[in-house]
């Protein structure tokens, strides 16, 4: 893990694995973007928006990774095995969905929201 930065104000935590010169971004949901570096399949960070309704929600019901579904099978392959690994499943876990031809996560309560903002 490289950084972790919580934007109380604006609810929104970044969390950077790796540094890369080339890295690509897919965002997975509407409140969720994965960067990776496609040269060398390496996971580089999460953007995780409105960080306490994710968590909230998740804990309820799966999130749905719908944005998944709109990127090139090949992009779709390389992205779910990388979410399936470490560092990402620290903070995301991927859950089967049935009847959905896309996965959906839960989110690890690593961080609290008010955890974050005391350090932040």
């Amino acid at each position: 893990m490289k950084y972790i930065n919580y934007d109380a104000e604006g609810d929104i935590l970044s969390l950077t694995f790796l540094e890369a010169e080339t890295h690509t971004g897919i965002e997975l949901s509407d409140n969720i973007v994965f960067y990776y570096n496609p040269e060398t399949e390496e996971s580089l960070g999460l953007v995780l928006l409105s960080y306490r309704a994710l968590l909230q929600a998740s804990v309820h019901k799966p999130l749905p990774l719908d944005g998944l579904a709109r990127a090139p099978k090949n992009v779709q392959q390389v992205v779910v095995s990388l979410l399936q690994r470490a560092p990402v499943t620290n903070f995301l876990q991927l859950v089967e969905m049935r009847n959905k031809k896309f996965p959906a996560s839960r989110l690890s309560q690593v961080f609290s929201p008010s955890a974050l903002q005391a350090v932040a």
